[in-house]
């Protein structure tokens, strides 16, 4: 048995003793997928006296080898992890490089013990590993165990459960950590998360999936190759991303997406098989100077202009279909004439990117609602060219759309002035 003490400032180790809950847990199921773990258990164990007693997190990862736990456990930043961005064999994506999740742990309690298995040559080995909250800059290594029968894997047993960790139960709660984890579940299909004993499922945390395809290219050496855009929308906002992947689905490595529509959560997945040997030869790292990565990312950011200005439209029109029919829609019947249609074009733009982009509006009662469009309505009627100038200040939209509010409001403004017209001389 041995003690090692970690090289770093205790007041340090206690903020990161401090980790909100559900963060905590998730650096230790990243630690197992990092693990290049296919399987990850996440089970709570109650007592009947006091509630929860257990959180338990076990994986079938290549485990820590006892060696390598001498040096992990004793430097903070002393990750395997941090000269690399990929794992050793899966080649999946890294998520955590310095170390952090061990001591994130005592956020949720103030014992916890690592039990290893892995493998030592030919045979299998283990050992376990434990510390105390009350000790944070020290662990306890207990001698190697060789020639066991247990498959490869890290056991982490957290006791002496926090209050907190009752929020990791629950319907919310499973919300959340599948939001944290649908990205990679959807890049590495063949790795399940069982939490709770309920496995995560990342269609859960998708709106939509479209799949589509960009078409027959030419590469720069003559070749033709296929490609396909899958484009998934989150229900959580904030996440953007485009995904440059082999004909599989499995991530190679992210390009930005440049394409912005307020409202929308997404990321896209260009899959070719062309991507693969890209990587192979070491072209993807050259970004958009090589030209095939180029040409298969223009293609794809125009199809996501696309399909976001066309989910757009459709966004539009049910708000607008849910206000005819609960009556918030300030307008009845069939336009009484250009004016008043142009009138309306200029009110359903604005009122429906309000709807989608301010939280405030979007969550008020129905009554705050009808106040505020019925608002919109008379300034719109009173002076539309106005009243476009004042919402364009509040909202931004793409070129294309301010031309044609502009060329709309224009268009009623002069309508107006017609009518006037019309009125004094039939006077």
């Amino acid at each position: 048995m041995k003690t090692i003490t970690v090289e770093v400032r205790e007041d340090h180790l206690e903020t990161l003793a401090q980790t909100k809950p559900m963060a905590a847990l998730s650096e230790l199921i990243w630690n197992a997928l990092d693990a290049e773990a296919t399987e990850v258990r996440v089970a709570f164990i109650e007592n009947e006296l006091t509630g929860l007693e257990t959180i338990r997190i076990s994986d079938n990862g290549h485990g820590l080898h006892y060696d390598d736990a001498l040096l992990v456990f004793r430097n903070l930043g002393g990750s395997w992890k941090r000269h690399g961005s990929r794992t050793h064999e899966r080649k999946r994506v890294l998520h955590g490089k310095f170390g952090k999740g061990r001591f994130r742990a005592f956020s949720l309690g103030n014992s916890v013990c690592w039990h290893s298995v892995y493998k030592d040559g030919a045979a299998q080995a283990s050992f376990k590993l434990s510390g105390h909250a009350a000790k944070l800059g020290e662990f306890t290594v207990f001698d190697r165990k060789g020639q066991v029968q247990q498959p490869s894997g890290m056991t982490v047993e957290i006791q002496d459960v926090r209050d907190t960790s009752n929020l990791l139960r629950g319907v919310k709660a499973m919300e959340e950590v599948t939001n944290v984890f649908a990205l990679y579940l959807r890049q590495y299909p063949d790795t399940h998360i069982i939490y709770d004993g309920i496995p995560l499922d990342p269609s859960n945390a998708e709106t939509r999936f479209t799949t589509y395809p960009l078409g027959e290219m030419v590469t720069e050496d003559g070749k033709r190759i296929e490609a396909t855009l899958d484009v998934v929308e989150w229900r959580l906002p904030g996440k953007r991303a485009l995904l440059l992947c082999d004909e599989n689905g499995f991530m190679r490595i992210q390009a930005q997406p440049r394409i912005y529509f307020r409202g929308f959560s997404y990321s896209a997945y260009l899959k070719s098989a062309h991507i693969a040997a890209l990587d192979s030869e070491g072209f993807l790292e050259t970004g958009e100077l090589h030209p095939d990565i180029r040409q298969l990312l223009n293609a794809s950011r125009l199809k996501l202009r696309e399909h976001f200005a066309l989910r757009e439209a459709e966004s539009a029109i049910e708000v607008l279909d849910y206000w005819k029919e609960t009556g918030l829609y300030p307008y009845s019947g069939t336009p009484a004439d250009n004016q008043e249609a142009n009138e309306r074009r200029i009110f359903d733009i604005y009122s429906t990117h309000l709807e989608r982009i301010f939280s405030d509006f979007s969550g008020a009662t129905l009554r705050t609602k009808r106040l505020v469009l019925r608002l919109m309505q008379e300034l719109v009627h009173s002076d539309p060219v106005r009243m476009a100038g004042i919402l364009d200040e509040l909202i931004t939209f793409p070129e294309e759309m301010e031309e044609q509010i502009l060329e709309l409001a224009g268009a009623a403004d002069a309508d107006e002035t017609e009518s006037r017209q019309r009125e004094t001389s039939q006077e």
